[in-house]
């Protein structure tokens, strides 16, 4: 694979009205609190939040005005969380651009993270005036909340997870907690505000966190399958972190090279680089790779059936096409 093989999900139109009202809001020439705002938000990414927000709440009855604000809000706090997550692993790149914590340094990126989360709620509670019912902007408040804790629990399992082995079990359900929650986060805002009922955000919520797995897969794979990840591709070895095709080759390892698997993520000494072609070597010799893709697209199939609740809509169809794999996973 290349880096043209990189999945991208938010279509243009979207893109443009999401980029200009962040654009509006953060222009060029913004500075202090804002500007390292501006600096995580802007070149935009793949834009899956706002992506997210806009058809599951189109996709309920929702429109677009109503659920704008909403949009911007989960690109700010899932960018928040990205900055944070740079300084805890240590990367110096983001979306193939040097890491907030590179250019302003890391007391300033931490606090930049802080103002995109805050930023975050009070987009959010900009749906109100946008003509959002306020049961359902309160509401939309507490999905975001509450996804927001589950990803921070899961953030620190993760760290105690690093250096060592788990069972891919465990691991399955740290990402779930970690990216599942990241998307149910965009779905459970964008369908709430959208007047969604209970049966519907049920199943948005079991899509969600089966795509978030599968996303996830996708995004260990990239250290191993030769896609461009926007991101070092030794991070994940350098900080020790047992991703599903490092434990599914683990599993399939005789008995001295699952010791080489564990001093590999356990070691701190040699370089990161020598260790990282040591570790792809392994996962590559036990099949790793195609493993951890075949469970990313048996999620995925989880995925498409939970949005069967759903009414049909082009908008569910749209939800639909990120569960066909090459389209996310």
């Amino acid at each position: 694979m290349t880096d043209i093989d990189v999945p991208q999900v938010a279509d243009r139109e979207l893109a443009a009205i999401v980029g200009a009202e962040v654009e509006g809001r953060w222009p060029d020439d913004v500075s202090g609190l804002d500007e390292v705002v501006r600096y995580g938000l802007v070149p935009f990414g793949k834009m899956m939040g706002p992506w997210l927000v806009t058809h599951s709440s189109l996709a309920v009855g929702g429109d677009i005005a109503t659920v704008l604000p909403a949009a911007v809000a989960v690109e700010c706090v899932q960018v928040g969380a990205m900055m944070h997550d740079d300084i805890i692993d240590d990367d110096g790149e983001r979306r193939s651009k040097p890491a907030a914590h590179t250019v302003f340094g890391q007391p300033t990126a931490i606090v930049g993270g802080d103002g995109l989360f805050f930023h975050g709620f009070a987009a959010l509670a900009e749906c109100q005036d946008a003509g959002a019912p306020a049961e359902r902007v309160a509401q939309a408040l507490v999905v975001l909340s509450k996804a927001g804790l589950r990803i921070g629990d899961a953030a620190i399992r993760e760290i105690r997870m690093s250096r060592e082995i788990c069972s891919v079990d465990d691991y399955l359900g740290m990402i779930a907690d970690k990216s599942g929650a990241l998307l149910w986060m965009a779905c459970g805002v964008g369908a709430t505000l959208g007047g969604a009922d209970d049966k519907v955000l049920q199943a948005l919520s079991r899509y969600s966190d089966r795509l978030g797995i599968a996303y996830q897969i996708r995004d260990d794979l990239m250290a191993y399958d030769g896609t461009r990840a926007g991101k070092p591709n030794v991070s994940d070895v350098r900080n020790g972190r047992p991703t599903l095709p490092v434990l599914l080759a683990h599993e399939r390892a005789s008995v001295a090279q699952r010791r080489s698997i564990e001093l590999l993520l356990a070691d701190t000494a040699v370089p990161v680089e020598e260790r990282y072609e040591a570790m792809a070597q392994l996962v590559h010799d036990h099949d790793g790779v195609p493993a951890a893709r075949a469970a990313s697209h048996r999620y995925v199939e989880t995925a498409a059936t939970a949005l069967e609740v759903l009414p049909p809509s082009v908008h569910r169809d749209a939800l639909a096409d990120l569960t066909v794999p090459g389209r996310l996973v």
